[in-house]
């Protein structure tokens, strides 16, 4: 092949490129057309460096045509023919160019549909494992999940199906991915949501959740018009509602419990399933000394205090747990 023949492929593929990005690409055609003409002008200053002219491109994306010159002292265009390598380098240049572009609108796409989902319950598929990182496939975005908001002791596998929330974006590189949680309480909050109507009618509040993902959580309810048990609405007809809402949360052990404005009745249903048999406040100190017998001194504080722990940040109040002694 003939130097002019190479010459004319290589143009002609510089036509293909453009005419094909005027009908392929999901971009305003002004916007196309001004990534081409600046392809084209940089390709060129990176070749002809001791051409200090002015440059211009005009470019008709619906003919696949462009025009690359330089403008003479006296205004006139001179036509800038490409040959060879930068007939070769300028196609590359704009395939580059518009690639990024599109990379650069999928990143903000995803960071504004991020936004909008912040806080809410999703679906999500488990598609790999890279190290402590789960990513999880979201509908028609991608996810990962970080180890902080993971629960602990939960294995999860590949292609299974959870439930999650999104609470952050985290931009990597060129991309940007939802960040979601499986640990944060508004998981909890949403799940009940989700399967007990009464929450959302406004007959069921839930007045506080405190959680430790994985292992056991206490949620606080009440009815505020009175017309409802709020924890039997929560536990439904035979624990069917319960069930269902420990199901998507694996082996951790969820409790509903009633909320008082009387914080002695409060702490005392919170440390359920132990019997209380007292509690002391202590305002000052905001303190409750809770009394309890010898037999249920175990149960009310929990493996490792786990349940006094959890009573203590459901109420806001430090909790002391002792039995009366023997006589």
């Amino acid at each position: 092949m003939g130097a002019s023949e190479q010459t004319a492929k290589n143009t002609g593929d510089l036509d293909g490129v453009i005419a094909e990005l005027g009908q392929s690409v999901d971009l305003d055609p002004a916007e196309i057309a001004k990534l081409v003409a600046d392809a084209l002008v940089g390709t060129y200053r990176r070749q002809a460096v001791d051409d200090a002219a002015v440059v211009q491109a005009r470019i008709d994306l619906d003919r696949g045509h462009w025009e690359l010159s330089r403008v003479a002292s006296d205004g006139t265009q001179v036509p800038i023919p490409l040959r060879g390598d930068l007939a070769r380098q300028s196609a590359q240049a704009v395939r580059t160019a518009v690639a990024e572009r599109l990379r650069d609108v999928a990143r903000h796409s995803v960071i504004r549909e991020a936004e909008l989902h912040h806080g809410q319950l999703l679906d999500a598929i488990v598609e790999s494992r890279q190290g402590r990182v789960w990513m999880l496939r979201l509908g028609e975005h991608f996810g990962l999940l970080p180890p902080e908001e993971q629960m602990s002791g939960e294995e999860l596998r590949l292609h299974q199906h959870i439930k999650v929330i999104v609470i952050n974006v985290r931009e990597r590189g060129q991309d940007a991915l939802f960040v979601v949680s499986r640990s944060h309480p508004q998981l909890l909050n949403l799940l009940l949501e989700q399967e007990v109507p009464e929450i959302l009618s406004g007959q069921v509040v839930i007045k506080a959740i405190a959680r430790e993902a994985g292992r056991r959580s206490k949620v606080a309810v009440t009815a505020p018009r009175g017309d409802v048990d709020p924890r039997g609405a929560c536990i439904g007809a035979k624990g069917v509602r319960h069930r269902a809402v420990c199901a998507e949360l694996g082996s951790e052990q969820v409790q509903i419990v009633n909320w008082s404005d009387d914080v002695a009745v409060y702490i005392g249903e919170a440390l359920a399933p132990a019997t209380v048999l007292g509690v002391d406040l202590d305002a000052e100190t905001r303190t409750a000394h809770v009394s309890v017998a010898s037999d249920q001194l175990s149960l009310a504080i929990g493996r490792g205090g786990e349940n006094a722990r959890l009573v203590a940040r459901l109420t806001g109040w430090r909790i002391d747990i002792a039995a009366p002694e023997t006589p």
